[in-house]
């Protein structure tokens, strides 16, 4: 049996030897490269199935390599190297189909987890293949064994067996047969003879790299991933191939194309690369909240052996701060791990806003730091209808961050947050004012992304995902204005007139 084939890609020599010993202690024919270049050179010349790379490399760098191999060979499995601080790229690398990343320093448990998901989508690509030319067997058959019968009537039987779309293309790209499903999906109508890249692509021309394309030139099968739009909208993404259909002369006259809906996959793998991500983003997150917490806790001690109350107080101080960012962050990941219903309750608004300002206040006390709240009168018996949990947990996480935000102003003299809460149009207005560092543009284009965090170890990049998709859940809508060292107004808006509970 052929050992797998692996590819390192990495400008670390050091990096390139452990890994190379590594995956050849378990079993893989491990080639390597030292940058991009020369990776596709190796790529080219011995197909290896599987390529580990880092994604900071000079020249060309990890993601660009990436791009390049699944133009190459869409069914490389790709898995990316990167440090904690290039969760971004993390990101990007999952968009352009990577199948999995792993964090430096490479844990083998992180390693193994990626290789074997690797070996999997492998596993499954080689036994659709295997299904494909089964069921391609077993139309010959059908199609000899029921020669004498009329052969649009057997044609048509076996397309209502078949699971998923089954449709024939003439060499115009036609589609001049179709089974159940795919008619009820597309509306499509068997008396009129539509173009199968119109009808499920919405394209004027053959879609890039399409496999019954590829099949009408040659005459062979190919498969592809393709993404069909149905008559409802809705998107789907399949794994598709296709077999050629052949006239007496030997003749490509058409082909048959057969689609399989592997959206659920799609959206489990996309899930799990996510929670991986999470897993990596919140364990850096905790080293440093456990290594703050380590250092309130020995405060605390010394002031015990001292017998001093102002350092047992600072100790004790440390430890509350420190435990109550332990606590946000695991409500964050619990948000974020369970889709949650609203359970959403009729409140006065003017109440809701004093209980949300009373939660942040303990937090302002040292050093100082002026809260005003200005609550527009008019509120007095505006009531509306919400989960006050998830919204209040929302709005705090906003003011919290404002909070820390004035903290590391150290040129601002007088820290201050405002906290705004008034009706306009049909909408209840939160607005959040602060004096704090402020933010770049780049930063505010993304701290509403998943996993981004502009506090360093502080942050998850989970907390104000969350709260927007708190908001969307209540119908309404936030936006964020700010200037580096100026401070930062986030505008919360929710409609007065939501559908109130039965």
């Amino acid at each position: 049996m052929l050992k797998e084939k692996i590819l390192i890609v990495d400008d670390e020599e050091g990096i390139r030897k452990v890994l190379r010993i590594s995956l050849e202690d378990r079993g893989y024919t491990v080639l390597t490269a030292e940058n991009a270049t020369e990776a596709l050179r190796i790529f080219s010349r011995d197909h290896p199935g599987i390529v580990l790379t880092d994604i900071k490399m000079p020249g060309m760098d990890g993601i660009e390599l990436l791009r390049r191999l699944k133009q190459t060979n869409p069914e490389t499995e790709v898995v990316v190297i990167t440090g904690h601080g290039d969760m971004d790229l993390a990101i990007k690398s999952l968009k352009y189909e990577a199948t999995d990343f792993i964090t430096k320093p490479i844990d083998d448990a992180d390693l193994d987890r990626a290789l074997q998901k690797s070996r999997e989508r492998i596993v499954l690509r080689a036994q659709l293949r295997q299904y494909t030319e089964n069921l391609e067997d077993l139309l010959e058959q059908k199609s000899e064994s029921l020669a004498t019968r009329t052969p649009d009537a057997v044609q048509q039987n076996l397309f209502e067996a078949l699971p998923g779309y089954v449709t024939v293309h003439d060499n115009d790209f036609r589609i001049t047969s179709a089974n159940r499903r795919f008619r009820e999906d597309f509306d499509y109508d068997p008396r009129s003879v539509e173009v199968c890249y119109e009808l499920v692509r919405g394209h004027t021309a053959p879609c890039e790299n399409c496999p019954v394309a590829r099949t009408l030139v040659d005459g062979k099968s190919h498969e592809s991933e393709l993404t069909y739009t149905t008559r409802t909208g809705k998107a789907c993404h399949f794994f598709a191939w296709t077999t050629p259909l052949r006239e007496k002369t030997g003749k490509v006259g058409g082909a048959m194309l057969m689609a399989t809906d592997i959206s659920p996959i799609l959206d489990m793998r996309d899930h799990l690369s996510s929670l991986g991500l999470m897993i990596g983003s919140v364990s850096h997150s905790i080293k440093g909240l456990l290594t703050g917490l380590d250092g309130g806790v020995y405060v605390l001690d010394k002031g015990f052996a001292k017998d001093d109350a102002n350092q047992m107080g600072e100790g004790l101080d440390i430890v509350k701060m420190m435990v109550g960012r332990i606590k946000n962050m695991v409500l964050d990941v619990l948000y974020y791990a369970k889709e949650r219903e609203l359970e959403k309750a009729t409140c006065k608004v003017t109440d809701f806003a004093e209980e949300t300002a009373s939660i942040i206040r303990p937090r302002l006390a040292e050093p100082p730091l002026t809260l005003d709240c200005d609550f527009a009168p008019e509120l007095a018996d505006v009531v509306f209808n919400i989960d006050e949990d998830q919204l209040r947990s929302a709005l705090v996480n906003v003011l919290e961050n404002a909070v820390d935000a004035c903290r590391e102003n150290v040129h601002e003299s007088h820290p201050r947050i405002i906290f705004r809460v008034y009706i306009e149009k049909k909408d209840v207005v939160f607005d959040i004012q602060d004096n704090g560092i402020g933010m770049s543009d780049e930063v505010q284009t993304k701290i509403f992304t998943l996993f981004f965090s502009s506090k360093s170890t502080q942050g998850t990049g989970i907390g104000l995902f969350i709260t927007q998709k708190i908001i969307h859940q209540h119908g309404g809508e936030i936006t964020v204005t700010s200037k580096p060292g100026r401070g930062t107004n986030f505008q919360i808006r929710i409609p007065l007139d939501q559908p109130r509970p039965a």
